[in-house]
């Protein structure tokens, strides 16, 4: 078992041994993905925390972020729990194995003294970074604090004062200015006799507020004042305080990040007095509000309310504010005759009732702001916590309340809650099992939930559930038979009936195809209306949390809502509406991506592209980074259009689209995934009998193979391309084929082969006019040239490239000319002059460079400045080269670190 340890000095322990980790940035590094463990953090985030946003230059930092990883995973050893992730690195911890989230669990469970236990000292005290200390330390320390006051406050009502005043005393001294400190360290004088003290206690805090801040003590240092001084016994005619909560639920699971801010606002008396937590239906917000409340009752002395405004109901109609308050009347001890009719009048006895006390008000599945607002708590030691499926935005806006949103559960949490259900041994005897059934449930608690309670009512494995779950109606399986609030789809159905016929439509639309994410372009190809009218649309559905919004411009849908979607979709659009729709939104990625490919690649072949509607939005791209930009943005999608489109009978679509991704997956050397998608194309043009299509889709298969260096798979590809191309007369595509053949040719060493195959395409493309695929030509027979041993003549086809290259500026893989022509300065002895083409080359920028072209650029530097004895920059550049490697999945890796082995 490996336990880390982040509440003191960073600790990790593999069963009883102490892993040591290196000081410096892997040990930062592991410090920071501890801190968020189980959630990916970003390449470029690691580097500005590692350089505490002070990063030397970009491709440099990220180079030696991978070395710290390596080096960190080398220390870790077998308790290594550092993963790769898209983009970035994530810390994979069990349950259990990190002290801040024990901490967090036993706070959850009210075991506040063992919490407590688990602090070491100052989180991460031995870990260097000014960063880490001023924003992710103190939110830490804040948290330990605020768990404090509470085990204080459950102390104080169980009548230990006594003994909790040196405890007290030495916490008002280590935090003067927390008035909570002391107003218990008065209440527990106090209680203990010591009366004289704690009006001494007041006094000495009253004149430290002063000198200090310049204030005055605050409401709760003023209540506790009064109660000192007898005050209290004037309340002794009010009623019995209400405790109108509902049991707790006892598996609950997670939310640790939204309990901190809840404890946090409400032991800040001047902080805001109105929490509204909002969500999609079945995330638990009711179960957290309640869960939350339990947890701080005991700050509350003068009683709890709590209301079901019944905003999302089955059965009944939301409650007006008018009935709302005459429960919450009732609950504050007012008899039913006594209730004024009118509203304004309830709202002010309501009001009344409650100023000079000390009340937490849940209310709970509120319809809108109108409803909530009149129900709203007065006074500084009051308190209201709000829950719905609304975004209840007005309550920021007018009430100075603080969002709390809920997502779905992580996939450890997931786990958690089903062990607290299922039982431990049940959980572990099918870890895989488990982990199916946490994917096919989506993180979603309530569906978490009807899946234990089913597969403890009835027989069978976890493994057998799951797999009926992932292959049968997921939404009907998730169910509990005579129960219908516990119905994930009618859960569902309820936000659904909410909305106006325009946001249904879309909401429906948006599951009829397997887009994992939306932009409004696409949204609006989808439902063929305008992008104004439907950027209101989707503001509608993300208020009622049918859609979320992980970054600006893009909108997900919760997997279990996308099927909830497809199945209204199917009962409620015709099936011509749908199949228009799928239409629309792949004539929309059809378009935009050939226009992005003419971005990225001047000699290309041309497609015959599907008519496009005229409501289809067509983009226009600026430049090759905005082009990169959408693609990086989008390719999850059409990943997985490509295959829909094929199984959907879009035949044209299946094929073209993979063909206008050519220039996007070369950049990005994307081969394994490249290779799927183009096996897709060639189906398609096969299936559909398009010869033109079939050559395009087994040369780029070709390409991919040569490119991967398995050259003798890429030469049957090719030449079966090169076939159907002449026999079709596709001229542009026979010259782009011979000049891949010689490539291919060149990197088996067959340079006889390769000279004779670029000389032809050399001159189908002059007499073509092909100005772009000459240049690429000439490249490559000046570097087959070279490796044949003929420099000179090599150079002079080089500089034939260079000229024309410099007659188009600005095209992709262009630099790799002036690459070739350093090699061949090399070969001539010319290490001055290719040392000054590599500094231009580096000097204008390599953002459009492919990574291959990138490898070759840094590995063949990294030679060249070796012969001028300059091992520190070769490094660099060898380091560089293997970053790119390492990235990309290229397959020159060990070639490079064993270079970099020898440099030393």
């Amino acid at each position: 078992m490996t336990s880390f340890r982040v509440l003191g000095p960073l600790e990790v322990w593999h069963g009883d041994v102490l892993v040591p980790i290196p000081a410096g940035r892997a040990r930062l590094l592991l410090a920071i993905l501890l801190l968020r463990a189980n959630q990916p953090v970003t390449a470029d985030e690691l580097v500005d925390r590692l350089w505490d946003g002070e990063a030397p230059n970009p491709d440099r930092a990220r180079a030696t972020l991978q070395m710290v990883v390596r080096r960190l995973r080398q220390a870790l050893g077998e308790a290594n729990v550092v993963r790769t992730v898209t983009r970035g690195y994530v810390a994979d911890i069990a349950p259990g194995a990190l002290d801040l989230h024990e901490f967090r669990d036993l706070v959850g469970r009210g075991r506040l003294t063992e919490a407590l236990a688990l602090w070491r000292g100052t989180p991460l005290s031995d870990v260097r970074s000014d960063v880490l200390h001023t924003e992710d330390v103190p939110p830490l320390v804040e948290e330990r604090l605020a768990v404090l006051q509470r085990r204080i406050a459950a102390d104080l009502a169980a009548g230990r004062s006594a003994e909790l005043v040196p405890e007290l005393r030495s916490l008002t001294r280590e935090h003067p200015l927390r008035e909570k400190f002391w107003g218990q360290l008065m209440l527990a004088l106090a209680r203990s006799g010591q009366q004289a003290g704690a009006l001494a206690a007041f006094q000495e805090v009253r004149a430290l507020l002063a000198d200090e801040l310049g204030v005055d003590p605050g409401e709760y240092l003023r209540e506790v004042h009064q109660e000192v001084l007898g005050a209290a016994s004037e309340s002794r005619g009010r009623p019995i305080a209400p405790r109108q909560l509902p049991a707790d639920v006892r598996s609950f699971t997670g939310r640790h990040e939204e309990i901190v801010v809840l404890d946090r606002l409400a032991g800040d008396v001047r902080a805001a007095a109105v929490v509204a937590i909002t969500g999609m239906g079945g995330l638990g917000k009711t179960a957290l509000a309640v869960h939350w409340a339990h947890r701080v009752a005991a700050d509350f002395p003068d009683g709890q309310l709590l209301v079901n405004l019944r905003g999302y109901d089955h059965d009944l109609r939301p409650l007006t504010p008018g009935q709302a308050l005459t429960h919450l009347l009732g609950g504050l001890g007012i008899a039913p005759e006594r209730i004024p009719i009118a509203l304004d009048e309830q709202i002010a006895l309501y009001r009344s009732g409650i100023a000079d006390r000390r009340i937490l008000v849940v209310l709970d599945n509120a319809a809108d702001v109108a409803q909530v607002r009149p129900l709203l708590p007065p006074g500084a030691g009051n308190f209201a916590v709000v829950t719905g499926r609304n975004d209840l935005r007005g309550l920021v806006a007018l009430d100075d309340a603080v969002l709390v949103r809920l997502d779905g559960l992580s996939p450890a949490e997931s786990v958690d809650l089903l062990r607290r259900i299922l039982g431990a041994d049940r959980v572990d005897a099918e870890p895989e099992a488990v982990a199916e059934l946490v994917r096919v449930c989506a993180g979603l608690p309530l569906a978490l939930r009807v899946a234990a309670a089913t597969l403890t009512a009835e027989p069978g494995s976890v493994a057998e559930y799951a797999a009926a779950l992932r292959s049968g109606d997921r939404l009907a399986e998730l169910a509990i038979p005579g129960d219908l609030p516990s119905a994930v789809r009618s859960t569902f159905a309820l936000s659904h009936r909410k909305l106006t016929p325009t946001a249904r439509r879309l909401f429906r639309l948006l599951g009829v195809v397997p887009c994992r994410d939306f932009t409004t372009e696409s949204a609006a190809a989808l439902t063929g209306v305008d992008r104004a009218e439907v950027r209101r649309t989707l503001g509608e559905l993300l208020r009622a949390h049918l859609l979320e919004q992980p970054r600006p411009g893009r909108f997900v849908m919760h997997d279990l809502l996308r099927l909830h979607a497809e199945g209204r979709a199917e009962v409620e659009e015709p099936e011509q509406e749908r199949e228009r729709a799928v239409d629309r939104l792949l004539d929309f990625y059809l378009h935009n991506v050939d226009r992005a490919d003419r971005v990225l690649r001047r000699s290309r072949t041309e497609l015959p592209l599907t008519p496009v509607d005229d409501t289809v939005p067509l983009l226009a791209f600026r430049d090759h980074r905005q082009v990169v930009e959408w693609l990086d943005g989008e390719f999850g999608n059409l990943r997985a259009l490509i295959g829909f489109a094929r199984d959907r009978g879009r035949l044209e679509h299946a094929w073209q689209l993979p063909t206008a991704l050519w220039g996007y997956l070369y950049l990005n050397s994307v081969w394994v995934e490249w290779w799927a998608l183009n096996q897709i194309a060639l189906e398609a043009a096969r299936r559909l009998g398009n010869r033109f299509a079939e050559a395009v889709s087994l040369h780029t298969l070709g390409s991919i193979r040569r490119n991967t260096m398995r050259g003798e798979e890429a030469l049957p590809l090719l030449h079966q391309a090169l076939e159907i191309r002449e026999r079709i007369g596709h001229s542009h595509g026979v010259n782009t084929t011979l000049s891949e053949l010689a490539g291919a040719y060149q990197a088996l060493g067959r340079y006889d082969l390769a000279a004779e195959y670029s000389e032809r395409a050399i001159a189908g493309r002059t007499e073509q006019g092909d100005l772009a695929g000459l240049v690429v030509s000439l490249n490559n027979y000046a570097g087959t040239l070279l490796l044949k041993g003929d420099p000179e003549q090599s150079l002079e086809v080089c500089l034939q490239a260079v000229a024309l290259s410099e007659r188009m500026p600005g095209e992709l893989d262009f630099g790799a000319v002036e690459e070739t022509l350093a090699q061949i300065l090399v070969r001539l002895g010319r290490l001055r002059d290719a040392v000054d083409t590599y500094e231009s080359i580096l000097a204008r920028g390599t953002d459009s460079w492919s990574g291959l072209n990138l490898v070759r650029l840094h590995a063949n530097y990294a030679d060249l400045l070796l012969m001028v004895d300059d091992p520190h920059a070769a490094r660099t550049h060898l380091v560089r080269a293997l970053a790119v490697c390492v990235e990309r999945g290229l397959p020159h890796e060990a070639d490079i670190r064993a270079r970099l082995a020898t440099v030393g």
